[in-house]
């Protein structure tokens, strides 16, 4: 409890100082409050957010791999090779995914195959028909400019809502999740020899080393065997 404390404090602290900076009361507020764009920058601050944190995390595990004693020394380079082409691959789908789903041309075509018949013409004349029964807006809302204004950005608004859903789901579900473990193993080996470009022949630990002997087949080895034992019994 004595440790909690103390971080809270610090983190409140940061969050102050943090929230007075003017680049954030003038520029992120005003974004925050703008209809069109806020649903884009609520996305962008949540990868950035995701992004920092992996790039920590990618680095901590990486400095506790080639660290770790746990782990033979031979064996080491590779781990810390994983852990930084998963880290690293994983920064990089992420920011890929967000740039390639927040585009709102891509977003204007999933949101029309999903929900295109709940904004279209019929749709439309449909929601006037059921104002029009109103008694109070009879005559006011066929051919009223500020119904259709209203409509479309009520469509663009879900359109937006939709865009940062689908943009926080396609980076750190199918990035992060799907298409870096599929590729960090792979990029392992390449990513190792790179950080060993500089290194000394490594002394192999006799835990891991590989004893098996892979010039001579089974049956030879079988056949060496067998006329090992016929020279004995002579």
């Amino acid at each position: 409890m004595s440790l909690i404390t103390p971080v809270g404090n610090g983190i409140k602290s940061v969050n102050r100082w943090f929230s007075r900076l003017p680049y954030v009361t003038d520029t992120v507020c005003e974004r925050f409050q703008d209809p069109k764009a806020n649903s884009a920058w609520i996305a962008g601050l949540g990868v950035t957010s995701i992004v920092l944190k992996d790039g920590l995390g990618c680095y901590l595990y990486v400095n506790q791999s080639l660290n770790n004693k746990d782990i033979p020394e031979d064996k080491r380079k590779f781990v810390a090779a994983l852990d930084l082409a998963n880290g690293g691959l994983m920064i990089l789908l992420q920011i890929l995914m967000t740039y390639t789903i927040s585009k709102k041309a891509f977003q204007e075509k999933i949101f029309e195959k999903l929900f295109g018949k709940m904004f279209n013409r019929q749709a439309s004349k449909s929601m006037q028909a059921i104002m029009e029964s109103k008694t109070h807006l009879n005559g006011k809302v066929k051919g009223n400019q500020e119904f259709h204004k209203a409509f479309n950005d009520y469509k663009d608004s879900a359109i937006s809502a939709l865009g940062t859903l689908t943009t926080l789901i396609a980076a750190t579900t199918v990035g992060k999740r799907i298409l870096t473990p599929f590729i960090a193993t792979p990029l392992a080996d390449k990513t190792k020899e790179w950080m060993c470009r500089n290194d000394k022949p490594a002394t192999v630990h006799k835990d891991t080393k590989n004893t098996y002997d892979t010039q001579t087949s089974a049956g030879e080895k079988a056949e060496k065997q067998t006329a090992a034992k016929l020279n004995i019994i002579k």
